[in-house]
């Protein structure tokens, strides 16, 4: 796999999760709900920027690093989802 092609899927997959909470927040109409779903998205923008900081400085073997890596970029994104919906949720 190219490294082109894996930056395009980690931004692509967090774009879709900023989209997903923007949409959330338009059908919100709760300040402390909104500042929490704001939150949510400078953690995600932080974990676009540190996924790319790390596709550009590999170490060790490659092919298993970058592996790791797309499962570590599932893993925090699936535990972002996760906050969103409990955010989305709560009264």
């Amino acid at each position: 796999m190219n490294l082109r092609v894996i930056k395009k899927d980690v931004a692509y997959l967090v774009d879709e999760f900023l989209s997903d909470v923007f949409i959330s927040m338009s059908f919100n109409e709760d300040a402390a709900k909104g500042e929490k779903m704001v939150d949510l998205a400078n953690e995600a923008l932080d974990l676009r920027d540190e996924i790319l900081c790390k596709i550009n400085h590999p170490e060790g073997e490659r092919r298993s690093y970058y592996r790791n890596l797309m499962d570590e970029t599932f893993g925090a994104l699936d535990v972002l989802y996760d906050r969103l919906s409990e955010t989305v949720k709560s009264k």
